[in-house]
């Protein structure tokens, strides 16, 4: 007599949702660099390695695409576009602006990064404050599906760091500061749908000397992801303890 059984694991239905999307600008047009002294005589800071970084990622089932682009200024006009299905990334940059556009599909995923840098001297002693606007947000609502058991992750992250070395006097010197803010939509668990203020960062120096600094962001988004839920286990669990009755009754009539 054959017998045939069947286990599987079962996944909760997705209603159709708004995709996710991750949004990062960074008003370029208001970026601000002030020098202080301390001594009643500002500093002299020098500029120079400009350079814009973008990249952008789309994945589906049967696709992938990865863009990348880098420019050595803050001046032209950049950007990059990934599309693959219906997921789409994009990462910008121009004199006014930086920002960034990532979205999520149902079996896809994409994301956006960007990163802006720049070599400075100074010549201390004094402060080197660098300041900018941002907004990031995450919009569309995973919990909306109905999908209790479900795995998504969206992210949406902005930062900037300074760094500073000094050697004279027969001394050594270095300064170091950054700041960074982002949201996270982990199912169960969203962040606030969107936030804005400003980057603060800068360095002390005690004297002359050299640096870097940069802003960045980081986008990413994926579509909901059903979960197996506990129900599927434990069918599948008695269908292997059904299997394993079975095949121990047939050993049991070969013996007799």
């Amino acid at each position: 007599m054959a017998c045939s059984i069947g286990a599987g694991l079962s996944q909760s239905s997705v209603a159709a949702e708004e995709p996710d999307t991750a949004i990062v600008t960074i008003d370029w047009n208001q970026l601000q660099l002030s020098v202080t002294g301390l001594n009643e005589t500002a500093p002299t800071v020098e500029f120079y390695n400009h350079n814009t970084s973008l990249s952008s990622y789309a994945s589906s089932p049967d696709l992938d695409e990865n863009n990348w682009k880098s420019v050595n200024n803050w001046t032209a006009t950049a950007n990059t576009n990934a599309d693959a299905g219906t997921t789409y990334a994009n990462a910008s940059a121009s004199p006014l602006s930086f920002s960034g556009t990532a979205n999520s599909m149902e079996d896809g995923s994409s994301s956006s990064f960007g990163n802006r840098t720049v070599d400075f001297s100074f010549d201390g002693p004094g402060v080197l404050t660098v300041t900018v606007p941002y907004i990031i947000s995450l919009t569309g609502d995973s919990s909306a599906s109905g999908c209790y058991y479900c795995y998504n992750y969206d992210h949406a992250s902005v930062s900037g760091y300074a760094n500073f070395f000094s050697s004279v006097d027969n001394g050594n010197s270095s300064s170091y500061s950054d700041a960074s803010f982002s949201l996270n939509n982990l199912y169960g668990d969203p962040s606030a749908e969107s936030q804005s203020g400003t980057l603060v960062f800068g360095i002390f120096a005690n004297g002359a000397g050299s640096g870097s600094l940069g802003v960045n962001f980081d986008l990413s988004a994926s579509g909901v992801n059903p979960i197996p839920e506990p129900e599927s286990y434990a069918m599948l669990l008695a269908g292997l303890g059904l299997i394993i009755l079975i095949v121990r009754r047939r050993s049991v009539k070969r013996d007799a």
